[in-house]
């Protein structure tokens, strides 16, 4: 039975082939191909018992499905983790060492009855043929329960400082961090977070810690995690920090009522970066959706997607603070036909013919000035940036057209982000994909990701304003099906 391409599946984001798919997993890169795990439910579109799923890519486009890695046993369901390469077989789990042994490390999740909370662990399974097949360790869990009531999504890493590898776990409202040198015994080290940043009423989630150097050769440590509820764009988001490890103790370099948000849009959740990514990039994706409403987008086979892949760079802003910038992988940025310049006096209506699309340029803004994004033939814009007060007011309208109740009460929204800003000169790119809108704003320090269920996936762009200084527009390469 041939399944019907559904009007909002998108042409460069990763989707399911069915089924329902939440944080990815376990990324890393091995063998020169891209692996991405993602928490999965091949049985409906909706969230159940969570399996692992599993596709690769040569190229961060164009991914092959394989069979899935993880599924539900005695232990539990399988939730969110990581995965690494055990190239020393300091495991012990492999034959010698080599480039092709693969661990993943995850949380057993095992249900407790309606008005208990699940029994979390931590488990590790591995491969020896690629990541097709993977065996559980005999001796799961690797860090039983300690008695907390949320203990998962284990993301391992190594510091190569004290030559050992972290494990860090969401204790609720803190992240532990856990040491060793076998990836099979691990030791308490010592736990972030219960003061620091945003706390709402859920748990951290997802963490992830990498280093990044700037361009001035300062080497800083960025720790990520996911809200679920309760950030400045309504609903879930991903938070950061920026700080020291000594290989012992993470130390932030902001005030702890600082937030740092590592996307501004409702739709930049669970994200991690890969493990072993090509000459030392650190590459990042999220799940695209927001916990408010993702059981009830408008999609019928499959339900959710995942973000572009970024590439995550340590900057200063304008303050002398260090933050975390984007930009588009390569690899999709590669994806797009040679780009054409837009003449002004075309730019109140701009006809869209394919639904996959880029824009990118220059504004030049003065103060009090705005530009205005109208994307999907819609009558008001979506976007709108305003030079104000040595920012830039970034403001993002969304509306839904169907007929579903929990859609049409979570799903529009009307908000505004600040980005601070002294230059009249600011860089943009915009790519839209079936519906998907993302946006960086100077040089990536500002981005913006965000789902779109429009009528009219084509039609007429229009942007309005005196603060478009350069505009040019990319379709997909004919080689991109």
């Amino acid at each position: 039975m041939k399944i019907e391409k559904e009007k909002y599946t998108p042409q460069l984001h990763f989707k399911p082939a069915f089924g329902w798919l939440n944080d990815p997993n376990g990324l890393m890169f091995a063998n020169d191909q891209w692996h991405l795990f993602y928490q999965y439910y091949p049985m409906d579109n909706i969230w159940g018992p969570m399996h692992w799923g599993h596709a690769v890519s040569d190229n961060l486009v164009d991914w092959t499905h394989c069979p899935i890695a993880l599924a539900p046993d005695e232990s539990g369901n399988m939730f969110s983790g990581s995965g690494i390469i055990d190239k020393e077989n300091v495991s012990g789990l492999f034959e010698q060492p080599s480039d092709n042994n693969l661990v993943v490390f995850y949380t057993a999740s095992l249900p407790r009855g309606e008005d208990t909370e699940d029994l979390q662990s931590q488990c590790l399974a591995y491969s020896t043929d690629g990541g097709i097949h993977w065996t559980k360790y005999a001796n799961n869990p690797v860090i039983a329960n300690p008695g907390l009531d949320c203990y998962r999504d284990p993301k391992v890493i190594w510091i190569e400082e004290s030559k050992h590898w972290f494990l860090l776990i969401t204790h609720g409202q803190s992240i532990g961090f856990y040491k060793s040198t076998n990836l099979t015994s691990w030791e308490f080290a010592f736990e972030f977070g219960e003061k620091e940043g945003l706390h709402t009423k859920g748990p951290w989630e997802c963490p992830d810690m990498f280093p990044l150097t700037a361009a001035d050769g300062t080497r800083k440590w960025v720790l990520v995690v996911g809200i679920g509820d309760g950030c400045a764009a309504p609903g879930s988001g991903t938070q950061y920090f920026v700080g020291e490890f000594d290989g012992e103790k993470f130390v932030n370099d902001n005030a702890p009522e600082t937030i740092l948000y590592l996307d501004n849009g409702r739709d930049y959740y669970a994200t991690q970066s890969w493990f072993n990514a090509p000459d030392n990039k650190r590459i990042g994706i999220s799940w695209m959706s927001n916990w408010r409403y993702a059981r009830d987008t408008e999609t019928k086979t499959y339900r959710s997607i995942m973000s572009l892949p970024k590439e995550y760079s340590l900057v200063k802003n304008i303050a002398g603070q260090y933050i975390v910038a984007q930009k588009f992988a390569e690899q999709i940025n590669d994806a797009f036909a040679p780009a054409s310049a837009i003449n002004k006096n075309h730019f109140a209506c701009i006809e869209i013919v394919k639904p996959v699309y880029k824009l990118s340029g220059e504004l030049s803004l003065v103060e009090g000035e705005q530009v205005d994004i109208t994307l999907f033939n819609e009558q008001r814009a979506q976007i709108s940036i305003t030079a104000k007060g040595g920012a830039l007011a970034v403001s993002s309208y969304r509306n839904y057209f169907g007929s579903n109740e929990v859609m049409q009460q979570e799903f529009p929204h009307d908000y505004q982000f600040k980005q601070p800003c002294t230059t009249e000169q600011v860089a943009f790119e915009l790519l839209i994909d079936n519906g998907t809108v993302e946006l960086l704003l100077a040089d990536g320090q500002f981005s913006m990701t965000q789902l779109y269920f429009p009528e009219n996936l084509t039609g007429s762009l229009s942007l309005s304003g005196q603060g478009w200084s350069r505009v040019t527009l990319a379709t997909l390469s004919d080689e991109i099906k």
